[in-house]
C-alpha cells in the first residue's frame, strides 16, 4: 500500500530536479507510512523520501510501536534524542543531499530553521501528498464507507430525540457518545446541531437553544474509522412542516440529486456545482446557497478535490466527494442535505444511506 503512495511522491521529486523531500504534516506522513495504530495527531515527527530510501523520524515515545508497524516495509524508524529536525538536517548533510524541497504547510519557523541547519538549496513545493491523496485505494474506500455506516446508525439512533425540548448541545453530546461508543475514534469534526434560526447558519455553533415546535433542525457530523472520516447532513422538522418549509427541503433534495447525478470522473468540479446550483436558482432561492457544493474527504474530512464554483479541476475516479447544497433564509432556518459519494467510472456510488425524505418528527 505505501510503495505506490511513495512511487508517486518520488515522480514529483524526480520531476522537480531536487534530493529529497521532507514531509512534516501528521496526517500527510500518516498516509505515506501506511501505518495503523501508531499516529495520534501529534507533531512529533518527519519524514524523508529521497530516490533510494524513506525514513521516518521520531522520538522515544513513538519509537517502539513505529518500529514494529515499520517491521517488513520499506521504511527505516531513526529514534531522535535531542532536536528532530537538528537530527535530520544533519543526516541529510551527511548523507550529500543538496537540493531540499519541503511541503508549503511548514510552519514558517519550521522552515527557517530547516533552511538555516540544512544550508543547501530548501524548495516549498504544494500539495505533492494531497494530490495523491484525492484518489483513494479500494481499503481507503471501504473505511471512508464504515465510518458513513456508522453516521447512518448514529442518525437513527438520535431522530427519537429531536422533539421540542430537546437542547441543541445535548443532541450534539449524543451523537458524539453513540458514535465513539460505537467505535469512532472520537469524531471526524465536532457535530453541528442547529434549530430554528441557527439552522440559517451554515456552520452554527452548538447553543444550549431548546427545540421549538416548527423547527428546523439541521444535523452535520461524521464519524472517523481506522483513520478515515464520514460527512453526512440531514434536516428534519420538529412537528410539523409549513409549505415554505416543504419547498425549501424539495429544493434543497433536487439539487442533490442533481449533483449526484453530474457526478463522473474528469467532469471539472464547477460543472458539478453548476447542476445543483441551477436546480436551487430555478426554485428561486438561488442568492440562498452561498457556499460550494462540495469538498474532498479522506484521512481529513476537507481534503482534495474541491467541488464549487471555482473548482476548474475534475474529480477522478476513485475521490470521495460530498454533495450538500443548502438554502438559508437569515432569521427564520435552513436546510442542507449532505450525501457522501465516491467517484466511480459510472458516476456515484452512494456511501451514505440515511432517508433523504422530509422527516417531521415528534
Amino acid at each position: 500500500m505505501s510503495q505506490g503512495r511513495i512511487r508517486s511522491v518520488r515522480t514529483r521529486l524526480a520531476d522537480s530536479g531536487a534530493d529529497a523531500f521532507v514531509v512534516t504534516d501528521p496526517v500527510n506522513i500518516a498516509y505515506l507510512t501506511g501505518f495503523s495504530g501508531v499516529f495520534d495527531g501529534e507533531d512529533a515527527h518527519a519524514v524523508v523520501v529521497d530516490a533510494e530510501s524513506t525514513r521516518i523520524y521520531t522520538d522515544s515515545r513513538y519509537f517502539e510501536v513505529m518500529s514494529g508497524a515499520a517491521d517488513g516495509t520499506c521504511w527505516d524508524v531513526i529514534k531522535v534524542r535531542e532536536n528532530l529536525y537538528l537530527t535530520l538536517c544533519t543526516d541529510l548533510v551527511a548523507s550529500g543531499v543538496g537540493t531540499l524541497t519541503l511541503e508549503s504547510s511548514v510552519a514558517y519557523g519550521r522552515f527557517r530553521f530547516i533552511s538555516e541547519r540544512f544550508g543547501g538549496a530548501v524548495e516549498v513545493v504544494d500539495g505533492w501528498v494531497e494530490e495523491v491523496r484525492q484518489v483513494k485505494e479500494p481499503g481507503e474506500v471501504a473505511r471512508i464507507a464504515a465510518a458513513a455506516a456508522l453516521a447512518d446508525r448514529t442518525f437513527d439512533f438520535i431522530l427519537p430525540r429531536l422533539v421540542v425540548g430537546a437542547v441543541e448541545r445535548d443532541i450534539a453530546l449524543d451523537l458524539e457518545v453513540f458514535m465513539r461508543r460505537e467505535g469512532s475514534e472520537g469524531v471526524a469534526f465536532p457535530p453541528i446541531v442547529a434549530s430554528g434560526p441557527n439552522s440559517a447558519l451554515p456552520h452554527a455553533r452548538v447553543t444550549r437553544r431548546a427545540f421549538e415546535a416548527g423547527d428546523f433542525v439541521k444535523l452535520d457530523f461524521g464519524a472517523c474509522v481506522d483513520g478515515y472520516c464520514s460527512d453526512m447532513t440531514r434536516t428534519v422538522v420538529v412537528g410539523c412542516a409549513s409549505q415554505r418549509q416543504r419547498e425549501i427541503y424539495a429544493a434543497v433534495l433536487a439539487a442533490n440529486l442533481a449533483g449526484i447525478d453530474a457526478v463522473r470522473p474528469d467532469v471539472p468540479g464547477n460543472v458539478i456545482d453548476a447542476a445543483a446550483r441551477a436546480l436551487i436558482a430555478s426554485h428561486g432561492f438561488g442568492e440562498l446557497f452561498g457556499h460550494g457544493l462540495g469538498h474532498g474527504v479522506g484521512r481529513e474530512v476537507h481534503e482534495l478535490p474541491n467541488v464549487g464554483p471555482r473548482a476548474t479541476r475534475s474529480v477522478l475516479c476513485g475521490s470521495v466527494i460530498t454533495i450538500e447544497p443548502g438554502v438559508y433564509v437569515e432569521g427564520y432556518g435552513g436546510v442542507r442535505i449532505e450525501d457522501l459519494v465516491v467517484v466511480e467510472d459510472a458516476g456515484a456510488r452512494l456511501l451514505s444511506h440515511s432517508t433523504k425524505d422530509l422527516i417531521e418528527t415528534g
